[in-house]
């Protein structure tokens, strides 16, 4: 979905949205544990099973334990989405223990804009610019039983390919005001509007929303290409008139397209 939507953080919406129980041996191995003590021994133990390249330590210090996640692997693509999909999953795990603000989430990322949007997926517990990528938590929940876990696998992993393929197609469409409709939308895909907008609403957004953070998405991308104008820019993005796109840029960056052009020039790149 990180590739389909060019969303910066789509990996830890992917992570977020996956249920334990749907990863396998791995999954299993940790949802059956007795504690959470148990299933971050698993987690760990067992890392390889969830992915090749990866791997996870158990590190105790003082009166926290860490969730060590380090990533070996070949990816084509960024592996920050991959990195940021596996904290997203391990934190998971001291989350069963029903005590979110016991538990923070480090990046080796440094900070950039729009790391805020992170914060359904990893908690608002976010540390910048740390030496590792891992998740912390409080000691005094490795004696905590596991929580029970409410969603249904087959109903999360159906409201995700439904969020990736309506994603795709509206890149696909998101210059043509009159095709990017949910009723085309939902007739190319062979659903019903009401069946997309409730698997849309499962994985946390609806289809206006997921339009309007495709059409950011994109107009970042393009952004960053520096080949472009905002004029087109602003219809490739869907926006007939150049005021209503910036309009909407602003809304999304809190700049307008030629101030926000001119900082990324600065700094060579687009956070």
């Amino acid at each position: 979905m990180a590739v389909v939507a060019q969303d910066p953080f789509g990996g830890a919406h992917v992570g977020h949205l996956t249920d334990l129980r749907s990863l396998g041996t791995w999954g299993s191995l940790v949802v059956r544990s007795e504690n959470i003590a148990q299933a971050c021994a698993m987690a760990a133990t067992h890392a390889e099973m969830l992915h090749q390249g990866g791997r996870v330590r158990v590190v105790t210090e003082s009166r926290s334990i860490k969730l060590v996640h380090s990533f070996s692997g070949q990816l084509e693509e960024n592996p920050l989405q991959f990195v940021l999909g596996s904290l997203a999953v391990l934190r998971k795990i001291p989350l069963m223990a029903k005590d979110a603000s016991a538990i923070r989430v480090h990046l080796t990322a440094r900070s950039a804009r729009g790391d805020d949007a992170l914060e359904p997926f990893l908690g608002p517990n976010i540390v910048t610019g740390a030496k590792y990528d891992m998740v912390e938590f409080d000691r005094d929940l490795l004696d905590s039983p596991l929580g029970a876990m409410k969603d249904d696998d087959s109903t999360v992993t159906a409201a995700l390919q439904t969020t990736i393929d309506t994603a795709g197609l509206l890149i696909a469409h998101l210059s043509d005001q009159k095709t990017a409709k949910l009723v085309l939308i939902a007739k190319e895909l062979g659903m019903s509007p009401r069946t997309i907008q409730r698997r849309l609403i499962r994985t946390g957004v609806d289809f206006q929303g997921l339009l309007d953070e495709t059409r950011r998405s994109e107009a970042l991308r393009l952004m960053g290409a520096a080949n472009y104008s905002a004029a087109d820019i602003a219809y490739r993005v869907g926006y007939s008139d150049p005021a209503h796109f910036t309009r909407a840029f602003k809304r999304w960056t809190g700049q307008a397209p030629s101030r926000f052009r001119v900082e990324w020039s600065g700094r060579g790149a687009v956070s």
